[in-house]
């Protein structure tokens, strides 16, 4: 299975590195943040301000989904949500209460909540997910989750060239573009780290013009 041979070579490569002690207050600590900041993905598609670049990035994950054999389904039955399968590693799977795991979002539908979830699958694997909500007319996305081993780091990718520069796509722009498809507008997301909002900025999402948090977006 092509996961578990990622799994493998991520895995080794994880026990060869060992990362230097560092203070993260150091000049040089600072100024390496500050460098990666500026080399971040997200940072130079917000330079590039194309909606041809959007478009481009769109064809790009449809491309990926076809040449990697993904497979995409969605549901509202809390009957064909799926337990995490064993081997995977989900950021989200052991969390509990009202967010977290596919078996909340489970018992979420039956108790009458809009959810949407979108799963995608390979060679009959669960390696993707996200889960959105449906409110008073509006969709806000709430997880998305990516098998570690099915990450862009475990080299599950396809890169593309957008202005002379290198972008990825990845599991996570399978799942959006999904959401995207099924989800109602408007739809929210408050994206909290650069990966995550540079996947949703790079298929459509803007900043929410209202509101001074600028983690959130939304497409309408």
């Amino acid at each position: 299975m092509k996961q578990h041979l990622r799994k493998q070579a991520l895995i080794k490569k994880t026990e060869t590195f060992i990362p230097e002690p560092t203070d993260i207050f150091s000049e040089e600590a600072i100024r390496h943040a500050f460098e990666e900041k500026e080399r971040s993905s997200e940072h130079r598609f917000d330079l590039l301000a194309s909606p041809v670049a959007v478009q481009t990035v769109f064809k790009a994950t449809q491309d990926f989904k076809s040449r990697r054999s993904l497979e995409v389904t969605a549901t509202k039955r809390p009957e064909e949500i799926p337990d995490i399968p064993q081997g995977t590693r989900f950021q989200f799977s052991r969390l509990c209460g009202h967010y977290g795991s596919l078996k909340a979002s489970s018992n979420r539908i039956k108790n009458r909540e809009d959810l949407i979830v979108v799963l995608v699958w390979e060679e009959g694997l669960l390696v993707g997910y996200g889960i959105a909500a449906s409110k008073n007319d509006e969709c806000e996305i709430e997880i998305v989750d990516v098998d570690y081993y099915s990450r862009r780091k475990a080299d599950l990718v396809d890169t593309l060239q957008l202005s002379d520069q290198s972008f990825q796509v990845g599991v996570g722009h399978v799942v959006v573009n999904a959401l995207i498809k099924e989800c109602p507008r408007p739809i929210h997301v408050d994206a909290t780290n650069s990966s995550a909002r540079y996947i949703f900025k790079s298929l459509g999402f803007v900043n929410e013009d209202k509101s001074s948090n600028l983690f959130i977006l939304k497409i309408d």
